[in-house]
């Protein structure tokens, strides 16, 4: 996949982190979806989820599954920040995208693979 643009990481403690992007138009994220009017994919938005938290917070580097919520699409050439919260005893991670103050995408993924 393809590496998420950080800026900045903030720790809250071991299992909780806001990892600050800034994906600009020309990021090959957005290649392709969509030529005239760009988002950041799902698929994209769950594994940068994934592999910041295997980086930043020590995670487990799989998932078994996955519930989530989108709200507004991600766009180019504003900050986005991601929230992570793992919870080790239970294998889970809540993770939540924001642009500009609102919500954009939330979810959980259900950890699997090494710790």
């Amino acid at each position: 996949m393809i590496d998420p643009p950080v800026t900045e990481v903030k720790f809250d403690g071991p299992d909780k982190a806001i990892v600050d992007l800034l994906p600009t138009a020309d990021h090959p994220a957005f290649d392709g979806h969509f030529p005239h009017n760009p988002i950041l994919p799902g698929v994209v938005q769950i594994d940068w989820a994934l592999r910041l938290a295997v980086l930043h917070l020590g995670s487990k580097d799989g998932t078994r599954d996955y519930q989530v919520k989108f709200q507004r699409p991600i766009v180019p050439n504003a900050p986005v920040s991601v929230e992570l919260r793992l919870d080790r005893a239970r294998d889970v991670l809540d993770f939540s995208y924001r642009q500009q103050d609102a919500i954009a995408s939330s979810g959980r993924l259900r950890l699997s693979g090494l710790p």
